[in-house]
């Protein structure tokens, strides 16, 4: 009778760690983690995204950003005195990969399943934070056309950020385990206008724009 008895308390524990509220919880514990995390800048040498490429000829021309409580990738650049940024939710990444050494320029390639978003700085003043403002594609439309972004990094700069951005988020550290990475189309599925508002574009199911798009990864 006590082994019976042992028995069901444990299949009851068993249940309640897979409950909804179990799975929950242990959602809202990771999600807390990261928002206790403060944003990662990094500097980036240059930025390719279809035929257009950003050089970056001095220090914080380009920078790379990572913010872990709103779960967004950034790229901004400066340019004719203004910075300009693109942001790309961590939701929207279908595929990526790193690489990097000791001695060797770090790269991060990722594939997206949306648009992203374009900002550009406002009224920019000396010592306050920046202002953004919603804008249309400054890439010559060719982050409006092509899925694929490719980020390269001085030595040693790429390494701990990108470690750090993949052990916050389960399913980037999945998508980054893969070794090779082939699209069916290097195009989003239509050339959807870029909208001024973030949430207007996030219309469609992710797992019907990933099957309507045919990205496949192989091992």
């Amino acid at each position: 009778l006590s082994e019976e008895n042992n028995a069901s308390v444990t299949m009851k524990s068993s249940k309640n760690l897979n409950s909804p509220t179990q799975k929950d919880a242990r959602r809202t514990s990771t999600s807390g983690a990261n928002d206790k995390l403060k944003a990662s800048n990094f500097s980036a040498s240059l930025l390719r995204i279809g035929n257009w490429q950003y050089v970056s000829s001095f220090q914080n021309g380009l920078v790379a950003k990572c913010y872990f409580a709103k779960q967004k990738l950034v790229w901004e650049v400066l340019e004719g005195g203004l910075k300009r940024k693109i942001e790309i939710l961590w939701s929207d990444i279908i595929a990526l990969k790193a690489t990097y050494s000791d001695n060797g320029h770090g790269t991060l390639t990722i594939v997206l399943a949306r648009l992203p978003i374009f900002f550009k700085e406002t009224n920019p003043q000396p010592r306050k934070c920046t202002i953004w403002k919603p804008t249309s594609d400054f890439t010559g439309g060719e982050a409006s056309k092509n899925r694929k972004h490719f980020l390269q990094c001085s030595p040693g700069v790429l390494n701990e950020n990108y470690e750090k951005l993949i052990q916050c988020d389960r399913r980037l550290y999945i998508l980054s385990q893969q070794l090779k990475i082939v699209m069916d189309s290097p195009y989003f599925e239509a050339h959807a206008p870029t909208f001024e508002y973030p949430e207007e574009s996030r219309g469609r199911e992710f797992d019907q724009v990933v099957a309507a798009q045919g990205v496949v990864v192989v091992i």
